[in-house]
């Protein structure tokens, strides 16, 4: 899931300017229906969960219109039934190989995962896998996972449901560079995959989707990027690239894939955030008051509609990593503290204005 990889990206001090190293950007180019409220993603990974129709009530009464679930849950997908909360389901990457080598398999795991539910519960997207491109851990899946999402995509034409339900995968940060948002490329080592993913997604109309995090900038050059720049505050400088100025990391790094994507031909392909960010404990920087300041500015940035500087006026479909606070992750402490509410008893863990 979220993976920590470092994305320095440096907007110098007082200077109005911007170094980009190892910098992934995601951008989302979505419908502005999408943006009239903001998504959640919705981890298991803890104990004390609450139960499936517990989240529907907290999310509803909190105003949050989307959520994300990493692998198929039926009960879950029962429980989000009729209750207006568009959903994404991932396909879990070790179930990758099985569905690449077999459409049987394919056309199961949709007949058995997205039919039976839709449309009563509004899945909007399929995810299969859950950044695969890059991560060391899943170098083993990335030759099944374009087949994969072939097979997935004809079992939902065998469904008719192509024209509802849209296929896509998801992917960590690291996998562009560039050294401003104008000169943004994806890496060597994920091209030719990426331009196959980009040319399936073009055909069948499906978003990119990727997770972006100012948070793993921040911490990966602190030297270097203002904490305000990364914070979406006011009193940031802004960041100069040719006719465009950055006020935010986000749109900066959201800009730099927008422009990976034009490199290799592919321009209008719609972008979800499919994971952002800020833990509130585990490191320095990792504080309430840090990711209280984040999460709420970027719900605001992202109900405004304001788009980027490359794509002004676009909403920007995005969802916050994460709803719960999720004491069984493995990995840094941080990975435990991003959730937006406590488990045991759903409370907020600071205040978040999901209606800005």
């Amino acid at each position: 899931m979220l993976s920590f990889a470092v994305i320095k990206m440096a907007a110098f001090k007082g200077q109005s300017r911007i170094f980009l190293i190892e910098c992934v950007a995601i951008f989302c180019f979505a419908v502005l229906a999408d943006g009239d409220k903001i998504g959640v993603d919705y981890g298991m990974d803890g104990s004390n969960l609450p139960s499936a129709d517990e989240v529907v009530t907290l999310m509803k009464s909190n105003n949050i219109g989307k959520m994300r679930i990493y692998q198929e849950n039926k009960i879950v997908l029962q429980a989000f039934a009729n209750s207006g909360i568009d959903v994404i389901v991932g396909v879990a990457n070790d179930e990758l190989q099985a569905i690449s080598s077999s459409q049987d398999t394919a056309n199961s795991w949709v007949n058995e995962n997205i039919v039976p539910f839709y449309p009563a519960t509004n899945i909007k997207y399929i995810a299969v896998g859950n950044e695969v491109l890059i991560t060391p851990n899943n170098i083993q899946y990335v030759q099944y996972l374009v087949p994969a999402m072939n097979n997935i995509q004809t079992a939902i034409q065998n469904a008719n449901l192509q024209n509802n339900v849209k296929v896509s995968t998801t992917h960590r940060p690291d996998v562009s560079s560039g050294n401003l948002p104008s000169n943004g490329v994806f890496v060597d080592g994920v091209k030719d995959t990426m331009s196959q993913i980009l040319k399936f997604l073009s055909d069948n109309d499906g978003p990119f989707m990727a997770d972006v995090y100012p948070y793993l900038s921040y911490i990966g050059d602190p030297s270097h990027i203002h904490l305000d720049y990364a914070l979406f505050q006011p009193t940031a400088t802004a960041v100069t690239d040719g006719d465009h100025s950055y006020t935010n990391l986000f749109d900066a790094m959201v800009d730099t894939l927008v422009s990976a994507m034009e490199a290799l031909g592919y321009p209008n392909i719609p972008i979800v955030i499919a994971e952002s960010g800020w833990p509130s404990a585990g490191a320095d920087v990792a504080t309430i008051e840090n990711a209280q300041t984040y999460n709420n500015n970027l719900i605001k940035h992202v109900l405004s509609n304001a788009g980027t500087p490359k794509r002004p006026g676009m909403s920007i479909d995005t969802y916050v990593f994460a709803l719960f606070n999720e004491d069984l992750k493995q990995g840094d402490e941080t990975e435990k503290h991003f959730g937006l509410f406590y488990p045991n008893n759903k409370q907020p863990v600071y205040s978040v204005n999901f209606s800005p």
